[in-house]
Formats: C-alpha cells, structure tokens, sequence
C-alpha cells in the first residue's frame, strides 16, 4: 500500500512478504498556521538526589523526524553550560503537544546546577523551542545526617 497525504509531506510505505507487514518510518509534520513552537511548561525538576536529576518540558509539537532527541545543556556556570544530557525519543504526529524527560548522571552532591533544555530533530537539526537557564541543588551526600 502506497499512501501520501497532500496537507503534511508524510509518506507510508507498506509491503506484505509471507504474512508480515513492514513500515517505513514516517516523518511528523507540525500543525500548520500555528505559532512557532514554544516551550509551554517550564522545565520542572521531577526528582533530585546526590547525584541524579530528571528533568521534564512540554512543548508544542515540533514536528520533523518522528525521532528527537531532548538535551539538557548544564553546568555549575549559567554562562558556561559546557555538560549535556540526552534522551532519545519519538514525537506522536497525532498529539498536538510533546513532554520530554531527561536524566542527569553523575552530579556531585550539595551542588548548585544551572541548565536550559531544548529538542532537537534525530538529524540534529534543532527545535526552535530553548528554555531560559534555570536552577536546582542536588540533595547533600549522607541527607540522613544532613537532617540532624
């Protein structure tokens, strides 16, 4: 089956061999009209430890590849944001908006942290969304007897 949809250039390709069905991948296609795209919830830290952070933003559907990836730009410096965390993930052309979640690794404890997130196509092609830089602080080392 052959199928193109003339309003978004995406294009499905699908073969029948001995009872399976193989897809191409599709690429998304952004709402048309609509205002460039923005980060619409600020970016929250969901869960801090010593040395762990998840971090999560929604944005408007930006459209591209089906795959993105979600970076983290950070660092100890809100000038100088020179460590970077990714996740890997798919945007649903369907969905009208897009949340994504990334984790930080290896921070060090008791540790002030400034970051700023954005998106970026799998061909690393950048979102048009960039958050402001903004902040959090990693649990103390021992927070058992950091309560004391």
């Amino acid at each position: 089956m052959f199928r193109v949809n003339t309003s978004c250039p995406t294009i499905v390709i699908s073969t029948v061999v001995l009872g399976l069905l193989f897809a191409q991948p599709r690429f998304a296609c952004a709402i048309q009209g609509s205002s460039p795209v923005q980060v619409i919830a600020s970016p929250t830290v969901e869960s801090i430890s010593d040395t762990l952070a998840f971090v999560s933003w929604t944005t408007q559907n930006p459209g591209g590849t089906i795959l993105h990836n979600a970076v983290v730009r950070y660092g100890k410096d809100p000038n100088h944001l020179d460590l970077t965390a990714e996740s890997p993930t798919r945007i649903n052309p369907s969905h009208s908006q897009m949340t994504f979640r990334v984790r930080m690794h290896n921070l060090k404890p008791a540790t002030t942290y400034y970051y700023k997130v954005y998106s970026e196509q799998a061909n690393g092609v950048s979102d048009p969304a960039t958050s402001v830089v903004n902040q959090f602080t990693t649990q103390p080392d021992n927070r058992m007897s950091a309560k004391k």
